[in-house]
């Protein structure tokens, strides 16, 4: 009778579908029993991606982004350079094409300090070409900026000459973004994913601006309008007493992407508190204002915003991966569905390019 009972456990581990326990432990995966299991090798390849999602990577990509050789990472200087290196290289490891994408920019910064860089800056953009013969021409955007502001003095809170490291702003969504990546790196997916680092998010948007202007990827001819959903992690770095605000979740851009984000937060508990804004603040406001769908994932504010005090030891990691998880799968879900996310336009309200998430507290 052992023998058969373990039998039935070991079947049980190995075709359960999984999930983030309702505890104060993200981490910790059991059986969903309101889901159906699925046989299928797609859905087998969602849970062992969502495996992948790890603290310990999440924890050296905040921690390289914020090191002072980085220097706050400000738009058109070095230590933006070399975290576009970092992130390109990352997305390369996960098997995803890769390419750069250029464009000009307003140069600040250029007081006392040693900072060198030039009037340019990148976003870095990586994708997987989705399965389906007829849905791999729709695009789903996952975004993230990964820019900062330097040594801070024009946006400083302090108006202080420090290195401004931006460990949650956006340290944190970036390396959201990356184990994002990872996760879906195997799993086969109809529609094409587009991975974006946006850059000169500090300056009012200017890269996710830039972008859906002339989005850019080889597999398929550009056009905003196959764009069909946009997900943005902008300061993720502060999941406090279980509560993840789901920014624009409620402003029903997508009754369809509404119902997803519904069902997730039935298994996740910490993201059961919606918010609804007017403004836009991120990157997603790019996309929201050419009709696309979106959702934004956001932590709240702090009194560390736009300071030097941004640090990475001050980050809550296990949340970090239990929103990576929850992203997941809801990229996973309107990847796979059939009928994609159709626009709100009788609720649609242009979004300004305001540059505002950081210190208001939802």
């Amino acid at each position: 009778m052992k023998k058969l009972q373990l039998l039935v456990l070991a079947f049980s581990m190995l075709f359960g579908v999984i999930y983030i326990s309702k505890t104060e432990k993200p981490d910790e995966i059991k059986e969903n029993k309101k889901t159906p299991i699925l046989a299928s090798n797609v859905y087998d390849s969602l849970k062992t991606g969502l495996f992948k999602i790890s603290v310990d990577s999440t924890k050296e990509t905040v921690e390289y982004l914020t090191s002072d050789k980085l220097e706050g990472r400000m738009s058109g200087k070095d230590g933006n350079v070399l975290a576009a290196e970092f992130i390109k290289k990352q997305f390369e490891s996960f098997g995803y094409k890769t390419k750069y994408q250029k464009f000009r920019i307003e140069r600040i910064n250029s007081g006392p300090h040693k900072e060198k860089g030039d009037d340019f800056t990148k976003n870095i953009i990586a994708w997987s070409e989705g399965k389906d013969e007829v849905l791999k021409n729709e695009i789903i955007v996952i975004g993230a900026h990964m820019d900062h502001i330097g040594y801070g003095p024009k946006m400083s809170m302090q108006s202080k000459i420090a290195i401004h490291p931006g460990a949650d702003d956006n340290a944190s969504g970036t390396a959201v973004l990356l184990e994002i990546a990872k996760a879906m790196s195997n799993v086969e997916n109809k529609r094409t994913l587009v991975f974006i680092a946006f850059s000169a998010e500090e300056m009012g948007l200017l890269g996710s601006r830039y972008y859906v202007s002339n989005p850019e990827f080889p597999e398929i001819k550009p056009d905003i309008k196959k764009h069909i959903f946009m997900l943005n992690m902008d300061m993720v770095g502060y999941l406090r007493n279980g509560k993840l605000p789901i920014g624009f979740a409620d402003v029903n851009s997508s009754t369809q992407v509404n119902k997803y984000i519904k069902e997730l937060n039935e298994r996740y508990d910490f993201a059961r508190m919606i918010t609804s804004r007017t403004t836009g603040g991120s990157d997603h406001a790019s996309f929201y204002n050419k009709k696309v769908p979106i959702a934004f994932l956001h932590t709240g504010g702090h009194n560390y915003y736009h300071t030097p005090q941004d640090t990475a030891e001050k980050l809550n990691y296990e949340g970090m991966v239990s929103i990576s998880k929850y992203a997941t799968e809801l990229i996973w879900k309107i990847s796979q569905e059939t009928k994609k996310p159709v626009f709100n336009s009788e609720e649609f309200k242009e979004m300004p390019y305001d540059h505002d998430h950081g210190i208001k507290e939802f």
